[in-house]
């Protein structure tokens, strides 16, 4: 996955998480965490720096526990996992 696809896919994630489309927006979800991590791994594709990156992902996709849906919870799981395994 190229880094373009990667970053519309964090943004994707963020908003689908109850973050605002504009990352530098505060977030009022009960997915803070999630979204704090989300928010990083964004941030550290953007400044090349990989080993920060995969480990915001790896982060984030264990803050996705705070999802109740469980359906939703998967899925936001596996394209974390999709991210981290490119």
């Amino acid at each position: 996955m190229s880094d373009n696809a990667a970053l519309k896919s964090l943004d994707q994630l963020i908003v689908e998480a109850g973050g605002a489309e504009d990352a530098g927006k505060q977030s009022n979800s009960s997915h803070d965490l999630l979204i704090e991590h989300l928010r990083s791994a964004r941030s550290s594709l953007l400044g090349s720096m990989p080993g920060e990156y995969k480990s915001s992902l790896q982060e984030a996709k264990e803050s996705a526990a705070c999802i109740t849906d469980k359906n939703t919870q998967s899925d936001i799981r596996k394209r974390l996992q999709n991210l981290i395994g490119n």
